[in-house]
């Protein structure tokens, strides 16, 4: 997601409706005939990413990602990874 102050909007879409944006990327990703996805969250999005590891678990226990998705031969892995948060990239830049 942005890395920008305003993206609060997002926030609440991840921590709402995580589901959307799996299978938002799960689309992409047969489109572009991608295999992998990343989602890179801020460190402060703490209860974001927990939801979008469930969502993401929960699509791969339904067979929606991971390896010959519904049985089309299509593999796509999805993470969740979240940054260090904006206080500590900022001591970094120093």
């Amino acid at each position: 997601m942005k890395w920008e102050p305003g993206t609060y909007k997002d926030r609440l879409l991840m921590e709402q409706l995580p589901h959307l944006l799996v299978e938002g990327m799960l689309i992409s990703a047969f489109a572009l005939k991608a295999y992998r996805g990343y989602i890179f969250l801020r460190g402060e999005y703490i209860e974001a990413a927990q939801h979008l590891r469930r969502a993401i678990a929960e699509a791969t226990e339904a067979g929606l990602l991971g390896k010959n998705i519904l049985g089309t031969g299509f593999d796509f892995e999805l993470s969740c990874t979240p940054g260090q948060g904006a206080i500590s990239a900022a001591r970094r830049r120093r």
